[in-house]
């Protein structure tokens, strides 16, 4: 029975994020989707060498070669005929499982300590009470751009999940499998560039000098290979990290993003404090050579450091707060429970008490407790966020095959003519979509103006289309940063107005769109024509404001 219970636990997480993964994916693309996906599969038909298609495979997108998320669309369009912007983000969700699924594997040797069953890590049955708190870690949704954004799916995920199997692999004797593991996790993410390094290293450490030799002669090469022509976005000199200054920034990114996972505005200074310890942790496994101890554990919590790291270098120039964007958070959360994992597994092995107490399980029930809290709090908060992500999809995806227009991409990359190119080779086949589908409804607002404060918005369409009217643009209340706000449109009628929801979507294309990206609204009205008065109000947190068209 109680082994029973303990998988209905662990399955509480997953089976839930599995769940929203699978019903909130939606077939089409977003932001840096086009210029990798969309313009390499636009482009693939005029490669006609494999020395072409070598080169639009490599080629750099921002700080990395993502190779991996083109591989997949490719993959799918060659086995479907079309791409379907959704396998990236099934292949990032089965990354995460085959993640979480490595790290109870990896923590099998403490189930070989001559302890009594109940301080493992691990059972004969499987999942451990011990355990839990990994899987409220890795699957809640704080980190929900990774999980419904493609090509973060297919990258970021399964970057960490290649350099978790490469290393597990190692240290099962299986070294030809791990070096090409790792060499596949370098065209991931920018990260992969650490795990073959990282290889490396572990063998240097345990003294394997033929292995490291041969992974040596594979680096190089391969390092050199994916740095052939590369171009650092940052334009960032190695000479302007070393001021004080400098580096008092860099590890405040660094550690900030590594406890990311406790980060709250009212408390900023959380984060940056636990990623601290967590440094302090790292120090204290290398001087008792955990690596002797559990090698996978060691050189995971190694990679996610420097991961750390790396990302801390590329956003020198921001503040902390940058590392705390969505698409990072997995590799926080990951962090987080390869860190648990190794402190239960110190604490297993020196059975340490405190008055009679094992404090083993006193750790690991404080751990559940703030895991379980940690994953129903992030999944309540976030779900607006899914759901107006989804949002933002169905709005772009109306807006294009209606009006050719999309907004949730920068415009340099030209996203609706590139789309098109796709559809009309019949690469993309998106599901059609129509005013009716996304129709607003009406709501009972009574708008209430914040004093001294006013809109700024603009209108970029107000027509009729199938008995509805489509009203799209912007609005934000002036001078505050928006952030997902709640938009209405008013119509006057002969006994006052009506209100109505709006679709929300993103505005990429505006100039200050780091600003206002979440301003974007659109209206779709029943039973109203194009020179009905109309209104706009908006809410945003303790800010309101409305205008009369």
């Amino acid at each position: 029975m109680k082994r029973r219970l303990l998988w209905v636990a662990a399955a509480i997480p997953v089976v839930y994020y599995v769940g929203m993964v699978i019903w909130y994916a939606y077939d089409f693309p977003y932001m840096d989707d086009y210029p990798v996906v969309v313009d390499f599969l636009n482009r693939l038909p005029a490669a006609e060498t494999v020395s072409a298609k070598t080169a639009l495979l490599l080629e750099q997108n921002n700080f990395h070669r993502l190779v991996l998320a083109k591989l997949i669309a490719w993959l799918n369009m060659a086995l479907t005929g079309s791409v379907d912007f959704r396998v990236m983000q099934y292949v990032g969700l089965l990354a995460l499982l085959g993640t979480s699924w490595l790290l109870y594997r990896s923590a099998e040797s403490s189930a070989s300590i001559d302890k009594p069953d109940h301080y493992r890590v691990t059972t004969e049955a499987g999942a451990s009470a011990l355990q839990l708190p990994v899987f409220f870690l890795l699957f809640q949704f704080q980190g929900w751009n990774v999980a419904f954004w493609s090509i973060v799916a297919a990258s970021n995920v399964t970057a960490p999940a290649l350099a978790l199997l490469a290393i597990y692999l190692a240290n099962r004797r299986r070294e030809g499998w791990a070096i090409g593991v790792a060499f596949i996790a370098l065209f991931t993410n920018g990260n992969g560039i650490l795990v073959l390094p990282i290889l490396l290293l572990g063998w240097l450490f345990q003294h394997r000098w033929r292995w490291a030799m041969g992974t040596l002669l594979i680096t190089i090469p391969a390092l050199l290979y994916y740095f052939r022509g590369y171009q650092n976005p940052s334009g960032l000199l190695i000479t302007q990290l070393i001021s004080v200054e400098h580096i008092r920034h860099l590890l405040a990114l660094d550690t900030a993003f590594l406890g990311a996972i406790a980060y709250h505005p009212a408390v900023a200074w959380l984060p940056i404090l636990l990623g601290s310890i967590t440094i302090i942790w790292a120090l204290y496994l290398l001087r008792i050579r955990y690596d002797r101890l559990n090698p996978t554990l060691f050189w995971l919590l190694v990679f996610l450091h420097l991961t750390g790291l790396m990302l801390a270098v590329n956003r020198i120039q921001n503040d902390t707060s940058i590392v705390f964007a969505s698409r990072y958070r997995n590799i926080t959360a990951l962090h987080m429970a390869a860190t648990y994992l190794s402190v239960l597994d110190v604490l297993i092995r020196r059975d340490l008490r405190w008055r009679g107490i094992h404090l083993t399980n006193w750790f690991a029930g404080v751990v559940l407790a703030g895991t379980i809290g940690l994953w129903a709090i992030s999944n309540v908060t976030y779900l607006s966020k899914i759901e107006r992500f989804r949002e933002l999809k169905q709005t772009d995806n109306l807006l294009w095959q209606r009006y050719g227009q999309i907004r949730a991409c920068a415009p340099q990359y030209e996203p609706a003519s590139r789309l098109s190119d796709l559809a009309s080779q019949g690469v993309f086949r998106p599901r059609p979509i129509s005013p009716a589908s996304l129709k607003s409804r009406p709501v009972t607002v009574s708008p209430a103006t914040t004093p001294g404060d006013s809109l700024v918005y603009g209108i970029d369409i107000r027509r009729r289309d199938e008995g509805f009217l489509v009203v799209s643009g912007w609005a934000k209340v002036a001078g505050r940063k928006a952030n997902f706000n709640d938009t209405f449109v008013g119509v006057k009628t002969a006994t006052g107005w009506q209100y109505y929801t709006t679709l929300f979507h993103q505005r990429l294309d505006k100039e200050d769109s780091a600003n206002d990206k979440d301003t974007g609204f659109t209206a779709i009205i029943p039973a109203a024509q194009p020179t009905d008065s109309l209104a706009i109000f908006v809410r945003s947190g303790n800010y309101a404001a409305m205008v009369d068209l």
